[in-house]
């Protein structure tokens, strides 16, 4: 039987030395509830999580690495798939590059100025007036993903090209400029994975380097994280490593899509992803200078944490998702409004995502008061698997409330 291995910790002064403390055991024991219970109760491959609640941190794994025989325990430092929630980390990046000066009307610069050529051609002229506004937020007019065999069909085509990562998303943009938009540019909102790929291609133009460096060198070196990478989670013979399952609970070692590497494809350990999210969390909690280390100021940590969807009172959404107040690569808005309930977006002092990419499922959430940071992430990619995930970080939720 798989066994929680949970640690309650307060970080210590002294580097490289960390105090273990076993106060506060109500809680505790609520964390360890909330997602080794879920976890069982879902029957899911394998859980982990790590919890920040004011100076505590809790973090802990259940289950294996595949459903495989002789698999192992999951160790705590696996590095987890972080699905959609990459959109925050995307949208920080860009802004950094924003406010280096690298977009001639910052985030309002359109992809007609930077992509002229490719704008020209597109089948919809109001491509051309898309922004980096419009990409960031899910209001762009742009679909949700490629049709299952158009991708499909340019994965054979670039497999066999031998074409680089940022010459596979030019031919996606490529792609995507010969489809309609669904609305005109920040009209209505559409969830995109689509958009921040098409996003990540205007930067590595704008900024003459491939996305993955200009990751690399803005966000990942500033912030000292060792683990971090692109795509799925490695596999190392020696030290082992999760593997990807399907809805239907079969390994599945499919590779992400280049092109979707800001969309929903990096992968860390907690200790890594933690660093990120700690980040906004003092950004949300006041701290103007919180994403300075990144190259990103107060004014345009404030725009990636402010809610734009929905934008005026009943407005309608496409794609799988409401606009529940989506700011840039966050949403806002935890309890869903009431069928037939019309509200606009507004702060809430919350910030969160949930993504998979059907093999791996993943979950952030920030709440500035009382401060709370809590990341999940499962080698199940089923929708139970986000279900639990989801019901572990409300379980906890409330349990803080309670403590508090």
């Amino acid at each position: 039987q798989a066994k929680c291995r949970l640690r309650r910790c307060r970080r210590c002064t002294i580097p490289g030395f960390e105090a273990v403390v076993l106060s506060g055991m109500a809680f505790a024991d609520a964390v360890q509830q909330a997602f080794a219970g879920n976890a069982e109760t879902f029957g899911l491959v394998g859980l982990g999580w790590h919890v920040e609640f004011g100076s505590d941190v809790f973090e802990g794994v259940e289950g294996r690495e595949s459903v495989l025989e002789g698999a192992r325990m999951l160790s705590r430092t696996q590095r987890w798939h972080w699905g959609s929630c990459t959109k925050a980390l995307s949208t920080t990046v860009v802004a950094s590059l924003v406010d280096a000066g690298f977009f001639s009307s910052g985030w309002d610069t359109t992809l007609g100025d930077i992509l002229p050529a490719l704008s020209k051609d597109a089948a919809d002229h109001n491509f051309a007036k898309v922004t980096l506004r419009h990409l960031a937020a899910h209001r762009s007019g742009i679909c949700v993903d490629l049709a299952p065999e158009v991708e499909e069909r340019l994965r054979v085509k670039v497999a066999a090209s031998g074409m680089s990562f940022a010459e596979q998303r030019a031919a996606f943009a490529r792609e995507l400029a010969m489809s309609t938009l669904g609305c005109k540019p920040g009209e209505g909102f559409g969830y995109s994975n689509a958009g921040f790929a098409l996003l990540s291609a205007a930067a590595e133009v704008a900024a003459k380097k491939p996305w993955e460096e200009l990751v690399i060198e803005r966000l990942v070196m500033p912030l000292g994280m060792t683990s971090f990478g692109f795509g799925v989670p490695p596999r190392d013979v020696a030290s082992g490593g999760a593997l990807g399952h399907n809805e239907d609970g079969e390994v599945d070692e499919t590779e992400d899509l280049p092109w979707h590497h800001a969309s929903f494809s990096v992968h860390s350990t907690f200790h890594d992803w933690a660093l990120f999210a700690r980040m906004h969390l003092r950004a949300l909690r006041g701290d103007s200078s919180a994403l300075k280390v990144v190259g990103v100021g107060a004014s345009s940590a404030a725009l990636l944490h402010t809610p734009v969807s929905p934008a005026f009172l009943g407005e309608m959404s496409r794609g799988p998702e409401k606009p529940m107040s989506m700011a840039m690569g966050w949403q806002c808005l935890w309890e869903e409004p009431s069928d037939g309930e019309h509200w606009l977006a507004e702060r809430t002092g919350i910030l969160y995502h949930f993504g998979t990419n059907f093999r791996f499922n993943a979950g952030m959430y920030l709440c500035a008061e009382p401060p709370l940071l809590m990341l999940v992430a499962s080698n199940s990619g089923s929708s139970l698997a986000k279900l639990a995930g989801r019901l572990a970080l409300e379980a906890v939720i409330g349990a803080g409330k309670v403590d508090e």
